[in-house]
């Protein structure tokens, strides 16, 4: 039997597993803050909440159609559905060219997440965080 403790909720006395922080109860009401401050308080919000407006949507929706292809796949002689329209610049790069589609891509997952991974690291190395200002 897994040894139990106290739900880490302010008040909260139901026991959880050792290895869990809250309760169910309790765990849903975090994701909710993350989710709401993610949204709304921090560097991040600007971003998050672009990615779901109309017109990113609407944007992204009709160059997957025109793009079915991966184009690095494509580039390497592989044929991949493509998943994900990429920002060649991204947003936090260049907040400016957010709408421009010169500036997108059609990609996979598996190319978007290595692609993004190599440039949050260059960000992480130049000392940008994000904070880049509307033009």
């Amino acid at each position: 039997m897994k040894p139990m403790k106290q739900c880490n909720h302010a008040g909260c006395r139901t026991l959880v597993p050792f290895n869990e922080h809250y309760c169910a109860k309790h765990k849903q009401a975090l994701n909710k803050y993350r989710y709401h401050k993610r949204m709304y308080d921090s560097d991040e919000s600007k971003y998050q909440q672009f990615y779901k407006s109309s017109a990113w949507r609407k944007l992204s929706r009709r160059f997957l159609e025109n793009n079915p292809v991966c184009r690095l796949c494509y580039e390497q002689g592989v044929i991949r559905k493509a998943n994900v329209v990429d920002h060649i610049n991204e947003v936090k790069d260049d907040w400016s060219r957010r709408l421009d589609e010169s500036n997108l891509q059609p990609l996979c997952y598996a190319c978007h997440n290595k692609k993004t991974r190599i440039a949050k690291k260059k960000r992480e190395r130049k000392g940008i965080t994000g904070g880049i200002s509307n033009k």
